[in-house]
């Protein structure tokens, strides 16, 4: 203590004030290093009882560390660090929870690309069969163009109000082209029951039979649809002057008030391929 007393009292009065000052931020752990001047780092070491104590404790420490040759102790495998108590699973549950909603996201788009797949090999299967269809109606038209494909072409070109409302205005001037849309049309039942309603509408409005090209065009109707129920073939109703009038099968014509026979023949009704009436026949009784 004394010599450091000496050693201080040797210093002039501004490197007294310097070190008392380094002595204080030092004492405070907050040394402004960065500010030191070689004439401070100086000061410090050669009269600072501080710095001079902490450089003796560095210097008695570094005397029982182990030397450099002792082998460092392996760390345990991985499984155990992940086993060990000290692992740290909650750091690693956001990375779990996006794995597992990243795998949740691959299962549903693989079952949206699977139940898309299917439906597009239905929508296929669909597609082939209507043009299967369309080929047997094709065929039909041209096996039955030489003798009534041609007289139902010039009736719908002829008669505009039935061609819109059979859903056929503006035929191909080309007759094969013309006869395909005809045929694609007239062979469907819906479309079947529409000419018969639209012609019963005709005589009901005429007070009329239907002409020869009418029931042309319905019983050539039914020839092209029968080509897609060959094995239970539709077929027309008639009904003979002077028969019997049958409720079931007949319809009496709205100018015909009463009467249970059969006067005249308006329009051939429609059976089913099991014999049930889809239309009746139109008739006039007396």
């Amino acid at each position: 203590m004394a010599k450091d007393d000496k050693d201080i009292g040797e210093l002039d009065r501004h490197h007294r004030r310097r070190l008392e000052e380094l002595t204080k931020e030092w004492e405070k752990s907050q040394p402004a290093i960065g500010n030191l001047s070689a004439l401070d780092l100086r000061l410090l070491l050669e009269h600072s009882p501080l710095v001079q104590d902490l450089i003796h404790s560095i210097a008695a420490s570094s005397q029982d560390t182990t030397p450099a040759s002792t082998p460092v102790q392996a760390q345990p495998p991985i499984e155990s660090q992940l086993c060990s108590p000290r692992y740290d699973l909650e750091s690693h549950q956001p990375v779990q929870r996006d794995l597992t909603a990243a795998t949740q996201k691959l299962l549903q788009e693989k079952e949206k690309l699977s139940k898309a797949n299917k439906t597009l090999k239905e929508e296929k299967k669909e597609l082939e069969k209507q043009l299967q269809k369309a080929q047997k109606q094709l065929d039909a038209c041209q096996a039955t163009a030489p003798s009534n494909a041609v007289p139902a072409l010039t009736l719908l070109r002829g008669d505009l109000d039935l061609a819109q409302r059979l859903g056929l205005p503006d035929l191909p001037s080309d007759d094969t082209q013309a006869l395909i849309h005809v045929v694609a049309v007239l062979a469907q039942r819906e479309n079947l029951e529409r000419l018969w309603s639209a012609l019963k509408d005709r005589c009901e409005a005429e007070q009329r039979p239907a002409n020869l090209s009418e029931r042309a065009l319905l019983a050539t109707a039914l020839a092209w649809h029968n080509h897609n129920w060959r094995t239970r073939p539709y077929r027309l109703i008639e009904a003979a002057p002077s028969s019997a009038y049958h409720f079931e099968s007949h319809l009496r014509s709205r100018h015909t008030q009463a009467g249970e026979t059969v006067l005249d023949l308006h329009l051939p009704g429609i059976a089913d391929g099991s014999g049930q009436p889809l239309c009746k026949a139109l008739v006039r009784t007396r």
